[in-house]
């Protein structure tokens, strides 16, 4: 006997064994699933063991799920109440008129709020990051303040003169959202 005979006698003992193993396998999953089907579909006296007095079946009452302080939004009843209060609430806003229509006019008018609404944030959190007041934020105020401006910082400082101008942090985040939204629009495309 040679060494090819060897190793093929080795190979279909491994194969032999790999089949054995996945009917085993298989065999075991199948009662097991069986066994599972077979216990679900047995009655609650039978699974307690408690026989049945008078034809009637002894039940332990399961005890109430303890209250809640309000919706969990852990389901999808939850969370599409929220969305659906939140929708409303969202047209209510935009409609001012309350004729059951947006109309041109009050969408302008709620994306120039929203628009306002999100500049009056920009500046308070842009004064609140230059803790010397002089309009800019150095490298040592967006390290305290703004740890992804920071991180950015030389991406952002297009001007290179070390420091960062509300223009230039504008003008990084259109960027940075226009390239954004290029990636997953490229990503959802089929």
């Amino acid at each position: 006997m040679n060494s090819q005979d060897t190793l093929r006698q080795r190979a279909l003992r491994t194969l032999k064994t790999r089949r054995l193993g996945r009917r085993t396998l298989a065999v075991v999953t199948v009662c097991a699933g069986a066994a599972a089907l077979s216990l679900a579909a047995m009655p609650s006296f039978a699974q307690t063991g408690a026989p049945p007095v008078n034809g009637v079946v002894p039940t332990t009452p399961n005890p109430p799920p303890p209250p809640t302080a309000g919706p969990d939004y852990g389901d999808a009843a939850d969370q599409n109440a929220a969305l659906g209060t939140y929708l409303q609430r969202s047209f209510d806003a935009i409609d001012t008129n309350h004729d059951g229509k947006i109309d041109r006019n009050e969408w302008t008018a709620y994306q120039r709020s929203q628009l306002q609404a999100r500049r009056a944030t920009f500046e308070r959190y842009f004064k609140a990051a230059d803790k010397d007041g002089d309009g800019y934020l150095s490298r040592d105020e967006a390290a305290a303040s703004e740890p992804f401006l920071y991180q950015h910082f030389d991406q952002i400082d297009v001007n290179r003169d070390g420091k960062l101008s509300p223009a230039e942090i504008r003008s990084f985040f259109r960027r940075y959202y226009h390239d954004r939204a290029q990636a997953d629009a490229a990503t959802t495309k089929p």
